[in-house]
């Protein structure tokens, strides 16, 4: 599992390239990648799973995770956490 945190997209990124099974991936763009960005650190890293964090808790972080899905586009599965909801490794 690949937590970013509160990150941008960095080239080091792809170290990890097919070595990760789940990725929180932020969103919000604000103070973090945006939806674009967050494609690109999926394609960098290759995960099975994409998970987008960090988004719609504020206004200034507003962000679709519908158009995060669309952006990665089959480079990974994206799975939409609603809060209180959790993702089961298979």
């Amino acid at each position: 599992m690949y937590h970013c945190g509160d990150t941008a997209l960095t080239l080091e990124m792809q170290l990890l390239a097919g070595r990760v099974d789940v990725m929180l991936v932020p969103i919000g763009d604000n103070y973090t990648m945006g939806i674009e960005d967050a494609a690109r650190a999926v394609a960098f890293v290759q995960p099975r799973v994409a998970i987008p964090m960090h988004y719609n808790t504020f206004d200034v972080i507003r962000a679709d995770p519908e158009a995060f899905r669309r952006h990665v586009a089959g480079r990974a599965e994206v799975e939409v956490l609603v809060p209180g909801q959790s993702h089961r490794v298979a």
